[in-house]
């Protein structure tokens, strides 16, 4: 039962971009269609007004032209005494009736109806009057014309009928401005209600649709910064829970070759240090001359061999320290570090390359302390001066600085190289990296020091930047200062 009354998503990002455009639709198409049906009525309602208007005024003409046709024949009979005026009058009187029928089928003022009224009965009494006087002799009694036409005057009644049917018509489109009034009163707030309606649930189903998308996106950033411990779990439509699903796959197959990787970095490297050891200890002895004397080229030779054994070993020993480093979760020993101590040191270690090619180094160091390994702390500021010192042309200078920001160690080393191409600037940081920059130095390096550099700087809740300074490299160290690292 419960499974029968969830509510599903739909299968597809499309199902739920064509649900959200209905949906967002609808409101709108339900205001169009109750626009249509009030514009609709008040057309039917205008059209309406304008026929009885139209009937009015022509019922309030025949009316006031009959009445005149009428007093004129009542005068004619009541000299003439012909029977055929009296005729003619009950023609003109049934088109009066018909005139005033129509009026009276409108919806009319209540003074207007009184005034019908009135003349209804008074031309009743009239009607009246002349067949009574049909039935009189010949002769009349003086006055009487003259009495009956004071006494019905029917001009009288009827003169002020087009003047209130003016009124009326004239009070039918006040009824019908404000009726138009009430329409687009309505339309307007059904416009504020509906549209903004119709703009929420747009924007609804644009975060329903965005999100997860977002989400992905967040997680393919991740996966390419090598952040592979965590799981991908993506909800949404069908179609992303699937690709989150292959994404995990993949996180899975990636952290699956990795750890190959670090495994087998960690057995060459460690093949690789015994019969090295063997070589350098070989070399030393024939440099010794133990095993007998050499001539100059074979001490040439001799040379050239521990040279390269010594660049050997260098590169195998960071093969081991980087293992070492992505190994690493925590920081293990922990102690305070008072990085301008520990600066002039690393500095101090590389004085004979700096005066081999007359290179300066220029420092702004402050007191600044911190709590991690320092070990760690000083192959890092160790790895940066040397790619410093790596790219910097003969009789360069390289600036250290080292101050507190922030509750943050920041050191900045910045040196008078070709500089690093915004392109590369992720990039260095990776592991066996090599940039298009040439170096300066003879020495080519493994393309591991900054990539050790970064992973310490991360082990301390720090990180490695590279800033726009225009000519040459700056790299930035922040770390923080706040005490006990711990991942």
């Amino acid at each position: 039962m419960n499974h029968a009354m969830r509510l599903t998503l739909p299968t597809s990002i499309f199902q739920l971009a064509l649900i959200g455009f209905f949906l967002a639709a609808l409101p709108l198409a339900a205001a169009l269609v109750n626009t249509f049906m009030l514009i609709d009525k008040l057309s039917v309602q205008m059209q309406l007004a304008v026929r009885d208007s139209s009937r009015a005024v022509e019922a309030s003409r025949i009316i006031m032209t009959q009445v005149l046709n009428m007093e004129r024949s009542t005068g004619q009979y009541l000299v003439l005494r012909d029977p055929a005026v009296l005729q003619r009058y009950e023609d003109q009187r049934s088109q009066l009736a018909k005139a005033m029928a129509h009026l009276e089928d409108l919806t009319l003022t209540e003074s207007l109806a009184q005034r019908l009224s009135q003349l209804r009965q008074q031309e009743e009494a009239l009607y009246h009057q002349l067949h009574e006087v049909a039935e009189m002799p010949e002769k009349l009694p003086a006055g009487l014309p003259q009495r009956l036409t004071e006494k019905h005057d029917l001009t009288r009644l009827a003169r002020p009928i087009p003047f209130e049917v003016t009124q009326m018509i004239a009070e039918e489109s006040n009824v019908m401005t404000r009726q138009v009034e009430s329409v687009q009163r309505q339309l307007l707030w059904q416009a504020l209600g509906l549209i903004p309606l119709a703009l929420i649930l747009a924007v609804i189903f644009s975060l329903l649709i965005s999100r997860p998308l977002r989400r992905l996106g967040t997680v393919i950033r991740r996966l390419g910064a090598g952040e592979l411990t965590t799981a991908v779990t993506v909800g949404g439509p069908q179609d992303i829970r699937e690709l989150s699903e292959q994404l995990d796959w993949l996180r899975q197959r990636l952290s699956e070759l990795d750890e190959q990787k670090q495994a087998f970095l960690h057995h060459v490297s460690h093949e690789l240090k015994t019969p090295l050891t063997a070589i350098r200890e070989g070399v030393e002895l024939l440099r010794e001359e133990v095993v007998g004397t050499l001539n100059s080229e074979q001490a040439e030779v001799a040379d050239i061999l521990r040279e390269s054994s010594l660049q050997l070993q260098t590169q195998v020993e960071a093969l081991l320290n980087f293992n070492a480093a992505l190994a690493q979760r925590s920081l293990l020993r922990q102690e305070t570090v008072e990085l301008h101590t520990l600066l002039p040191e690393i500095i101090d270690k590389h004085r004979l390359a700096l005066q081999a090619r007359k290179i300066s180094v220029h420092r702004e160091l402050q007191a600044v302390s911190l709590c991690g390994e320092r070990e760690q702390l000083r192959t890092l500021l160790d790895n940066l001066l040397s790619n410093a010192i790596k790219y910097s042309p003969d009789g360069g200078q390289i600036r250290i600085s080292l101050r507190s920001a922030n509750d943050h160690a920041q050191i900045d080393v910045i040196d008078d190289g070709p500089g690093i191409p915004s392109t590369e600037r992720q990039q260095i940081f990776e592991p066996f990296f090599q940039g298009r920059q040439s170096p300066r130095s003879h020495v080519k390096g493994t393309g591991l020091g900054l990539a050790i550099a970064q992973r310490y700087a991360r082990l301390h809740r720090g990180d490695i930047t590279v800033q726009n300074n225009g000519a040459g490299a700056h790299l930035r160290v922040t770390l923080p200062l706040d005490g006990k690292h711990n991942e």
